[in-house]
C-alpha cells in the first residue's frame, strides 16, 4: 500500500473512489439535489478531509484507493471548509446540516476512543483482476500494528459487511440509520488478531 502524499497520487485516489462510490446511499443521503455534481462534491469532502490528515493511500498496482486515518487527528483545510460552504449552499441546505451534525455524533459515540478508522474503501472499476482491495487490507493491518491501534471500518452495504466478517472483522455494533432505511455496522479489528 502507497501513503498518496503527491498530487497525481492523490489525484489517483480521488479519481477511484469518486467512481466507485458516488452511487452510495450510504454517502449521498445527506443530498437534496442528488445531482452527479452534489454526488461528487459530498465525496470530495469526506475525500479531502482524510487528505487533510494524510490518510489517503493507494493499492500498490494503483487500482485500489482508501482514506484511513486516526480518529483524533484534527488536522483541517480552509480549501475543505470552502468545498463544505459550497456542498450546503448548493446540494445540502441547513437543514440538513443539522442532520449531517447528529450523524456523526451518533458515528463518533459509537466508535471506539482510540482507533484508525478507514472508510471510502473502493477499487477501479475498469481494472480487472486486480489484488487491490488485498494489498489495501494488508497495508491497513501493517499501519495498525506499527501504531499498535485498533482499525475500525463501517458500511452500510450487506455486501461488504460479509467481506469485512471474512476478513476476520468483528462487528461490534449495529445502528439504524436515522434518515434513511439503511443499517450501520460497525467494525473492529485489534492488531493482535492478525
Amino acid at each position: 500500500m502507497i501513503h498518496a502524499l503527491q498530487s497525481d497520487q492523490i489525484e489517483r485516489a480521488r479519481e477511484i473512489l469518486v467512481g466507485a462510490l458516488k452511487d452510495s446511499l450510504g454517502v449521498h443521503w445527506v443530498l437534496r439535489n442528488k445531482s452527479e455534481e452534489g454526488k461528487v462534491m459530498a465525496l470530495e469532502v469526506l475525500f479531502f478531509e482524510g487528505a487533510d490528515r494524510e490518510g489517503v493511500y493507494l493499492s500498490d498496482d494503483g487500482n485500489g484507493a482508501v482514506v484511513f486515518y486516526d480518529i483524533n487527528d484534527p488536522r483541517w483545510s480552509w480549501s475543505n471548509a470552502r468545498r463544505k460552504a459550497q456542498l450546503v449552499m448548493r446540494y445540502t441546505g441547513l437543514r440538513s446540516v443539522w442532520r449531517l451534525l447528529k450523524y456523526r455524533k451518533m458515528i463518533s459515540s459509537t466508535r471506539p476512543q482510540e482507533a484508525l478508522v478507514g472508510f471510502l474503501v473502493g477499487t477501479d472499476r475498469l481494472a480487472r483482476g486486480s489484488k487491490a482491495i488485498f494489498d489495501i487490507h494488508e497495508g491497513m493491518q501493517q499501519l495498525a500494528k506499527s501504531r499498535n491501534l485498533p482499525i475500525c471500518l463501517e458500511t452500510t452495504q450487506p455486501r461488504v459487511r460479509r467481506l469485512y466478517q471474512y476478513a476476520g472483522y468483528e462487528e461490534y455494533a449495529v445502528k439504524r440509520h436515522p434518515y434513511v432505511e439503511l443499517n450501520i455496522y460497525f467494525f473492529i479489528k485489534h492488531p493482535e488478531d492478525g
